[in-house]
């Protein structure tokens, strides 16, 4: 099984948010790019409380491991798929961001990779996200600042965001 972050995780791992034990946090951290088997060698012993923990607070959903492996090309509608495989124990209130919190996510992304160092392309890119108000409106916002990301943090950190994206947005257009 695979256990996926939900809006409640993210929201817990922004800087300066802490209601959870250390140990809890790093799990967290690591969920969604570690099946379970590994996180138990990881944490050991507690694993299994530490996961049943998250998963009980709404800060994990157990997913199937049915999604075809990373470097082969995703399938349409695949993220919306595997995102409603959850476990029936799972809160509702674990259900991913809504389109408003998405964009409120990709503001304060903008805000913390941009505002300081360029303004211009900050400014740009805000005006983007406040006029998108459908799904694909805040795609193609989302593409953008994504463009940008690679240009100025590279490969890696873009590719990090836009893994997290797919997931808040359930399509694979922002891929």
């Amino acid at each position: 099984m695979q256990l996926q972050k939900t809006a409640k995780a993210l929201e817990e791992l922004q800087p300066g948010r802490r209601s959870l034990p250390l140990r809890a946090r790093s799990l967290l951290l690591m969920a969604d790019r570690h099946p379970e088997a590994e996180l138990r060698e990881i944490f050991g012993m507690e694993a299994d409380t530490l996961i049943a923990e998250l998963i009980a607070s709404g800060h994990l959903l157990r997913i199937a491991d049915s999604a075809p492996a990373p470097a082969s090309a995703p399938q349409p509608g695949m993220a919306a798929a595997t995102a409603t495989t959850a476990t029936p124990s799972a809160p509702a209130a674990a259900l991913p961001l809504s389109l408003a919190g998405t964009r409120m996510y990709l503001f304060d992304l903008c805000e913390r990779m941009f505002a300081k160092r360029h303004d211009e392309l900050a400014r740009q890119l805000r005006e983007r996200l406040r006029e998108a108000r459908d799904l694909p409106a805040l795609q193609a916002s989302a593409q953008a600042l994504l463009e940008a990301v690679q240009q100025h943090a590279g490969d890696e950190r873009a590719d990090a965001l836009r893994e997290r994206l797919q997931h808040l947005l359930h399509q694979e257009a922002v891929a």
